[in-house]
């Protein structure tokens, strides 16, 4: 995918382009990249082609301009972890995945960014895996693998524990329409995230973990 410029614009136009922007990344997100139209951001944002066209030469420039705003605003959330450093790995992995839960309620495009290109594969997966995902996933790798080593958890392969772990997070969260849909239920109401949380967090990771009376 070819570089070019991939932030919003500052100053006259600033406000229309990060219009424009927010509502390609919802878009994209709900739809896939393929799907998207230009003319169908334009129209969703209340701008001319023309006008869209002046701020982001293309749909490829445009989805790297809303990632990279996705990215910024996550990497500035995560900025709590660094208080984590002096505990033990699994209680990093733990506050790691609590954040990430809240992260992911906050921002829902991400987890349906992440399971579309995922699952497609090719070179918007791979400036994913370079600007947003990669260097955060391996992050939480090196702390599952220190964990493993530590004895605080099963030794099941690391990078495939930290994307079930995600997966089984956001799940709830991509679909949530279909829960809405299938048994009248709100999972975004306070008590259903509160259980969420505590069924990732205590009932799935908790499962992961060696029990002291094990070691």
């Amino acid at each position: 995918m070819a570089e070019a410029a991939t932030t919003v614009p500052v100053g006259k136009g600033g406000r229309t382009a990060a219009r424009i922007r927010d509502v390609a990344l919802e878009m994209f997100s709900r739809l896939g990249f393929e799907r998207v139209m230009m003319a169908g951001i334009a129209a969703g944002a209340g701008v001319s082609q023309a006008t869209l066209h002046y701020h982001f030469q293309d749909k490829a420039q445009l989805w790297r301009a809303a990632m990279l705003h996705l990215s910024a605003l996550i990497s500035a959330e995560e900025r709590r972890l660094e208080a984590t450093a002096d505990l033990s790995s699994v209680a990093q992995l733990r506050e790691a995945m609590r954040l990430f839960l809240r992260i992911s309620w906050k921002h829902p495009a991400l987890g349906r960014i992440i399971a579309l290109e995922g699952m497609a594969g090719g070179e918007r997966l791979a400036w994913l895996d370079s600007h947003l995902t990669g260097p955060r996933n391996r992050r939480l790798v090196a702390i599952v693998r220190a964990a493993i080593a530590a004895g605080e958890l099963k030794p099941f392969p690391a990078e495939q524990l930290v994307i079930t772990l995600q997966a089984a997070g956001v799940g709830v969260i991509n679909l949530a329409p279909m829960i809405q849909q299938s048994f009248g239920i709100d999972p975004a109401s306070p008590e259903a995230r509160q259980a969420h949380e505590t069924m990732i967090l205590d009932a799935l990771l908790g499962g992961l973990m060696i029990q002291p009376e094990q070691t």
